[in-house]
């Protein structure tokens, strides 16, 4: 009775958004979808809710790529000129939120009515500055290691047999010839090389920063030392790994290519690398990102994942925008939106109506070494700092990462660095 009566009141809010007259409203959506079919998924998405919408259009543009993004909306918010709505990355709540620019979620729920259940509670918490919530969760995904399977068939290695660094070592020097390296070890300053390297910290059984008040960087531990010099080492020292293009950590190129066995990357590539299956033959498959074992700072280590995926995150205008906009987000959370666009693009879905909707299963069954992964690998996740601090300590972070994977400081002085600074973007608090 309970969750009739709750179902009840949910399509009776979504029955007032409907009914409300919106004239002539266009949304400007800033995103960074660079995958052509993950583009045509949102703009599909975006054709059925303003045909169900005919007074609201949604103007979507995309803004490259997510990394060199910051600065700009961080100008236009300063100069009044941000869009309506900007897909960003679910770490970016609290520097958003501080500049009290953004539209408040809770205040937006409390208004309409609509329920928020569907949508999973630790995608909303990644939204949270000071207790409330600032954004509308709209794809979920994680990190997991892509494997070519043909690389491992001939080289004899079972992936399920990579459980430990050691283990990922000894498969990367198996699989390393003239014409391939066994891994890709991401380069670069920006916050892909930092979102990757979290998960070896963790992995070695180490901490970004203290909780729950996050008031202090501890990734200079042993562990994220130990985890930085194993980075270096398959480079320069086992030379079975080679780097990513700089800042372009997630391009699949090599990958695709067979020019690597193994990289860190998330499950939004499905289509491009199902097409590469049916034109170039590619094997692949995915496996957890292995503990630190004998390298980790106390113990045998933990499995891990940095949990990911992108928020909508919705500025102040006028009433009537603010609420067609938070309408929109909405939609983006519901079965309609989540399938099509999950099944198009590799993301996992944010509501349960979707990840339980048979559709969703049939895809993810028919992926029990790729797109089921990443769903079992939801379990390990942790997620970055939403603190309003976060980019800045990112950039000095991934900078200092450069250096030591270049090989021009050593580990130990690079993440001390880091973290010095990182104390410097902490103490302005106070």
């Amino acid at each position: 009775m309970k969750k009739l009566l709750k179902k009840a009141v949910a399509f009776s809010a979504f029955m007032i958004l409907s009914v409300v007259a919106f004239a002539n409203i266009e949304l400007v959506m800033w995103h960074g979808l660079e995958n052509p079919n993950a583009v045509k998924a949102l703009q599909d998405g975006i054709a059925s809710f303003e045909k169900q919408n005919p007074g609201i259009k949604v103007n979507a543009q995309s803004y490259g790529a997510a990394d060199q993004v910051n600065a700009r909306i961080m100008t236009a918010i300063a100069g009044n000129n941000a869009p309506d709505i900007f897909w960003y990355g679910n770490m970016a709540a609290g520097q958003f939120a501080r500049t009290g620019k953004l539209v408040n979620i809770d205040e937006m729920l409390k208004k309409t009515g609509m329920d928020d259940s569907d949508v999973y509670k630790g995608l909303w918490d990644c939204t949270l500055y000071n207790g409330e919530r600032y954004a509308v969760p709209f794809a979920a995904n994680n990190l997991a290691i892509y494997y070519n399977k043909k690389h491992f068939r001939e080289a004899g290695i079972k992936p399920e047999d990579i459980k430990t660094w050691d283990d990922l070592l000894e498969a990367s020097k198996k699989l390393t010839n003239s014409d391939r390296f066994g891994f890709q070890v991401p380069m670069g300053s920006g916050e892909w090389t930092v979102w990757t390297w979290m998960t070896f910290l963790w992995g070695a059984n180490g901490e970004f920063m203290t909780v729950p008040k996050y008031d202090n960087v501890v990734f200079d531990s042993e562990a994220g030392i130990s985890a930085l010099q194993f980075w270096h080492d398959l480079v320069h020292k086992h030379k079975v790994a080679n780097f990513s293009e700089p800042g372009a950590g997630y391009k699949i190129d090599q990958f695709v290519a067979g020019n690597i066995s193994m990289m860190i990357n998330g499950p939004w590539n499905y289509a491009q690398l199902e097409e590469a299956k049916k034109t170039a033959g590619l094997e692949y498959g995915a496996l957890f990102i292995p503990k630190a074992g004998k390298h980790a700072a106390f113990g045998d280590g933990r499995i891990a994942t940095n949990i990911g995926g992108e928020d909508l995150y919705l500025f102040k205008s006028n009433a009537e925008k603010e609420l067609a906009a938070f309408k929109f987000a909405m939609f983006a959370t519901t079965a309609e939106f989540q399938v099509p666009f999950s099944i198009a693009t590799g993301y996992i879905p944010v509501s349960k109506s979707a990840n339980e909707s048979p559709e969703w299963k049939a895809v993810e069954n028919s992926s029990p070494d790729f797109l089921a992964v990443y769903a079992k690998n939801m379990q390990y996740g942790k997620a970055r700092p939403s603190v309003p601090e976060y980019p800045r300590i990112s950039a000095s972070l991934g900078r200092e990462l450069e250096r030591a994977l270049y090989g021009r400081v050593n580990a130990t002085t690079a993440l001390r660095r880091a973290a010095k600074d990182a104390q410097r973007q902490l103490g302005r608090r106070k």
